[in-house]
């Protein structure tokens, strides 16, 4: 018998997910990943992920394009987003669990049709279910879903990327209790190395491959990783960033991206990317408390869709106390930190071709910084005053207490994201942001800064502020026509920035030491240090394709890419040392980026490629120089060789990528603590340095719910050959914040208990010793970190909805090591190793309801 609406075989494909219980499918979430393609096809994916049966007429969706669904949804969610607001489509499901899709009028002849068919179906398919491994809908053969990323501008499968990616998904970000950047202090990736800015906690110096960007609060230096939020890209990394965001992935792009993320992507780049409006009613309401007295409040909600708007709004306030006390009444703790912001998303899609997502974030984030502990004393320090002794050791209480506020950011910002699919080939798209961001630093050393001298004063109190906007606008041309994939884009990117920043004692000693007294605080504190503004214009045009030639069964895979950037920079420096200056510079630069990478798929599983890629990092000048010193742009040159398979059954996953880095032009900064405030100067380093390594991803689908996963990485870095601008002496500085080896691993099981589904989740997480800063003469101690969290997920009938409960721990066995160290000797200063350790053990209850 013939069915006009498909073929009983095309029935049978698409309804490999009969194996299971339509009502369980239907009403829990799944994991997607189905990029742009033809509808027909994006279908038939959808029932295999969704394991769920699907009928559709040929010629309702003929000439039709879905839409991208990648994430954590219901079917129903998940379906509707794949075909989209289009007034003349309907989807329905019938009793039995069937996925209706097609125009309205035809609805009824679909639906007969299959119910008709559907023991056939039930019958038929079978065999060919059991039969497909990467199907979800078997409940013994475990196999990994694929991991869709968009490192070349377009949804692609990790697996098929000439490039070395991390990527993690919105489950592994849940369990590993990632919720934003700060949160990769915990080494979930080991390729990265994150500290916070001295007294600045929000504004983070983030390392990739061993290349560390300097001081992240320097308004006129830019970083060495390209940081992106939905396509937008950050000048500063401060504030709450993804925290607010309800994150649909992280995908960590590891060396040089110069040819499609553009200038600063120099060591790599972190592109985040958040859970677009779904036009259905849903409520996930998340509340928490954990130790130090912190609570976390989030919410997120999904308006249905009015018209052809799809509205989402997420919302957060947290907050926490220090975990080191400040004795002084009325006063914050050391990092103590009140957070809250609200996010809001409008997607509006008036056909199936064409859609504009706007979103509007606002944010503020209270922390105060980590407390500096006076770990130990240099050769020839003063006497400590008698009140004080060293801490090799987290303290819980503070020296001394001192007058202390927090650190304040303040973040408001807008995108557009545009898309318009002009055929099925062809992918028109525009990413427009703006961004305003203040940053105020409010520190104290509490004792850890000037020698003790009888009667003299102490407690260095440092403050700053940072104001900075953006505008952005990149416009991409991405299609797939004969072979050959490509992107073309143009980009410009404006920012303006202002920085003050002063200092005065807040403490005075007694005559013996054994004593102080607390100063009156100034009516107009000062920010007269040092005070500069910036401006700076990048215009860039970029290319790249790869082109598959019709030859070796098109296993052959060829990548070009080029981009061209001109960098213009200008600024004050309009108060040096507490004194009125008028000195300014200009930067500009012309540079061009390349790409090339060959790729080979030895099987439909197993691949190989080779890639040879340049970055770059604009120059600019020195913001703490008192001369406002120029330095040049950094150039990086990157040859990677990299092996990526899928192994029994798609049970494995293993990635490989050796790398051979040519790092030119270093941009390094050198400290003259002989005079007060102290001096720096960048200079860039005359050799090149050479940056060796290998990184390696493993996930394996030990059984069904139970996985594994393991990151390592490698560095070879050679030491640093330099000529220090005060005095000119010849220099060897080892690397900053480039363990030789890091590695973290984690087991994930998830099965069903008490009516839901019990998820626990545990992961290590180790550094070998490394460089903290320039200043640091000895090497940090290897540790290793320890997390955990158990989950008791989807318990249903809860007031219509469902609840989790989570109980969480980070550093669960309270390991200790330094954040960073660096001594502090000269004139009058303590002479002390003043050392930064990281947190101490937290822990935490969490619940969550779902409507």
């Amino acid at each position: 018998m013939r069915h006009s609406w498909s073929s009983k075989a095309s029935i049978a494909a698409l309804a490999a997910s009969a194996l299971v219980t339509p009502a369980q499918a239907f009403s829990q979430e799944r994991t997607f990943n189905i990029p742009r393609q033809r509808l027909d096809a994006a279908l038939r994916s959808f029932a295999l992920q969704a394991g769920q049966q699907t009928s559709f007429r040929p010629e309702d969706v003929r000439d039709r394009s879905s839409h991208p669904v990648i994430g954590s949804y219901r079917p129903e969610q998940a379906v509707r987003l794949l075909v989209g607001r289009d007034a003349a489509f309907k989807i329905d499901r019938t009793p039995s669990g069937v996925f209706l899709i097609g125009r309205s009028m035809q609805m009824t002849r679909i639906a007969s049709a299959a119910l008709a068919v559907n023991d056939a179906v039930q019958s038929d398919v079978r065999p060919q279910a059991a039969a497909a491994s990467s199907s979800p809908a078997s409940d013994d053969s475990p196999a990994l879903a694929d991991i869709v990323v968009t490192a070349q501008k377009r949804a692609e499968s990790l697996q098929d990327v000439p490039l070395s990616i991390n990527a993690l998904d919105s489950a592994t970000l849940e369990a590993r209790g990632l919720t934003g950047m700060t949160d990769l202090f915990s080494g979930a990736i080991p390729s990265i190395q994150m500290t916070p800015s001295s007294g600045r906690t929000s504004a983070l110096s983030i390392t990739m491959r061993g290349v560390n960007p300097g001081t992240a609060s320097n308004i006129t230096q830019d970083g060495s990783v390209g940081i992106y939020i939905d396509g937008i890209y950050l000048g500063r990394a401060h504030g709450l960033g993804a925290e607010l965001l309800d994150l649909e992935r992280i995908e960590v792009l590891r060396g040089p991206q110069g040819t499609l993320f553009g200038r600063n992507a120099l060591a790599g780049a972190i592109n985040m990317i958040s859970k677009r409006p779904t036009g259905e009613f849903s409520l996930e309401q998340i509340l928490g408390v954990r130790n130090f007295g912190g609570t976390d409040i989030v919410t997120r909600l999904n308006l249905p869709s009015i018209g052809n708007v799809s509205v989402k709004i997420d919302g957060l306030y947290k907050k926490r106390g220090g975990w080191v006390d400040n004795p002084l009444p009325g006063e914050w703790d050391w990092s103590e930190y009140k957070r809250w912001g609200v996010r809001a998303a409008a997607l509006w899609e008036p056909t199936d071709r064409l859609s504009a997502l706007y979103s509007y974030e606002n944010s503020r984030d209270e922390s105060t910084p980590f407390y500096v502990h006076l770990g130990g004393l240099t050769p020839g320090a003063p006497p400590l005053a008698s009140m004080f002794e060293l801490e090799p050791k987290r303290v819980a209480t503070s020296r001394v207490g001192v007058p202390l506020a927090p650190s304040v950011a303040k973040i408001k910002g807008h995108s557009l994201n545009v898309e318009w699919q002009i055929s099925d080939a062809v992918l028109l798209r525009s990413i427009t942001g703006y961004r305003e961001m203040t940053q105020t630093q409010d520190d104290n050393f509490a004792g850890s800064y000037f020698a003790f001298r009888p009667n003299g004063t102490f407690g260095r109190r440092s403050f700053a502020k940072v104001e900075q906007d953006q505008f952005s606008e990149e416009l991409q041309l991405v299609g797939d026509v004969a072979g050959l994939k490509y992107a073309l884009g143009a980009f410009y990117f404006e920012e303006n920035a202002t920085e003050g920043a002063g200092a005065l004692s807040s403490l005075q000693f007694n005559a013996n030491g054994t004593g102080y007294t607390v100063l009156p605080e100034p009516a107009i504190l000062p920010l007269r240090v040092r005070a500069s503004k910036n401006r700076a214009e990048s215009l860039a045009f970029f290319g790249q394709a790869t082109y598959t030639p019709p030859l070796l069964e098109e296993r052959l895979h060829i990548t070009a890419g080029l981009r061209y950037t001109k960098d213009k920079k200008s600024g004050q420096l309009t108060f040096v040392n507490n004194q009125p200056a008028n000195l300014g510079y200009t930067f500009k630069s012309g540079t061009w980026n390349y790409l090339a990478a060959v790729a080979f798929d030895w099987t439909d599983n197993l691949n190989s490629y080779i890639r040879w890629s340049t970055g770059y990092r604009a120059g600019g000048a020195n913001s703490r120089s008192r001369t406002f010193g120029t330095f040049g742009p950094e150039n990086m040159q990157n040859l990677e060789i990299g092996l990526k398979s899928e192994l029994w059954d798609r049970r494995v996953r293993l990635n490989i990528a050796l790398f051979d880095m040519s790092y030119k032009d270093l941009q390094f900064a050198f400290s003259d603590l002989t005079v007060t405030p102290a001096a720096t100067e960048i200079v860039n380093a005359l050799d090149t340095v050479k940056i060796r390594g290998a990184e390696v991803d493993l996930t394996l689908a030990v059984a069904r719910g139970l996985t594994l996963t393991a990151s390592y990485a490698y560095l070879d870095t050679a030491p640093l050959n330099l000529t220090n601008p005060f005095g000119g002496a010849r220099v060897t500085q080892q690397s900053i914040q480039a363990p030789e080896h890091a590695a973290s691993g984690a087991m994930d099981y998830e099965f069903g208990a008490f009516d839901g589904r019990m998820v626990a989740h545990l992961d290590a997480n180790y550094a070998s010793g490394s460089y903290s800063n320039v200043l640091d003469p000895t090497a940090d101690n290897e540790h290793i970190l320890v997390n955990a969290r158990l989950s008791l997920n989807d318990i249903a009938n809860v007031s219509g909805g469902s609840l989790s409960l989570s109980l969480w721990s980070k550093n669960l066995f309270n390991r200790q090591y330094d954040l960073y160290d660096y001594p502090l000797a000269g004139p009058g200063l303590v002479g002390g190793i003043l050392r930064v350790y990281n947190e101490p053990r937290t822990y935490g209850l969490e619940a969550k309801i779902k409507f």
